[in-house]
């Protein structure tokens, strides 16, 4: 079933590429009911292509020994992937974000398919350079959010999401800048993370999944743990 919805997916960018380009001025909402039969016509249409995406969304990348769960203040899988990604550009930190991670993976093996299903977009991975206003504006923003994915540094907080201590990757008093790697459409203010807009965006020439699907081709096995590069406290 996975591997049919990635072939309409295809079907359908082929069909729109195609055709004429319309530009919407309105819409209604209205859930209309269809009854139909399956068309055989579109069908001997994907059935050339269906076999070869099953083949290539069911290919073994990896194998883990944990779960990958998406969950706060730190998370394996966004331990996982902003660890993984500090192998593909120069830069101090890693900062993603829990809604742009769109599933679990279950210890065992790895699939494409899953870091499909995992990263579903089309980020590129870039650098930004943070000087200290806005590190400390990025701290505040993960406190705010009860902890998102990072990588490169470490923090505590209260229960209200207030930073109490946190890491300093570089020397600001020597007129040094943090690097941090990040997608496209945070570096761009997604995710409320109005502090990047604007900012020059070096960008590394892979896209996020690309990288997590090179990672785990090349890596034998992943053992994932949870650590103390974020710490709640509650009696602060």
């Amino acid at each position: 079933m996975k591997a049919i919805k990635f072939t309409l997916l295809i079907l359908a960018f082929l069909l729109v590429s195609c055709s004429t380009s319309y530009t919407l001025q309105s819409h209604e909402e209205e859930v209309i009911k269809v009854n139909a039969k399956i068309d055989s016509t579109i069908l001997r249409i994907i059935s050339p292509y269906q076999k070869g995406i099953e083949d290539l969304m069911n290919e073994v990348l990896t194998y883990t020994l944990n779960d990958l769960d998406k969950g706060k203040p730190q998370s394996t899988i966004g331990n996982f992937v902003t660890d993984l990604c500090l192998n593909y550009a120069d830069a101090h930190i890693c900062v993603m974000n829990n809604g742009g991670l769109r599933t679990n993976i279950s210890a065992g093996t790895i699939t494409r398919g899953e870091i499909y299903q995992l990263m579903p977009f089309e980020n590129e991975l870039v650098v930004l350079k943070l000087n200290k206003k806005e590190y400390i504006s990025l701290l505040k923003y993960i406190g705010k959010r009860g902890g998102e994915p990072f990588s490169g540094m470490t923090m505590t907080i209260n229960k209200d999401g207030r930073v109490i201590k946190n890491s300093w990757p570089v020397n600001f008093n020597e007129g040094d800048h943090v690097r941090m790697l990040t997608s496209d459409y945070l570096a761009n203010g997604g995710d409320n993370m109005w502090f990047l807009k604007d900012k020059k965006q070096n960008k590394v020439g892979i896209k996020l999944r690309d990288a997590i699907i090179d990672y785990c081709k090349n890596t034998d096995t992943i053992d994932v743990q949870l650590d103390n590069r974020i710490i709640v406290l509650d009696d602060e």
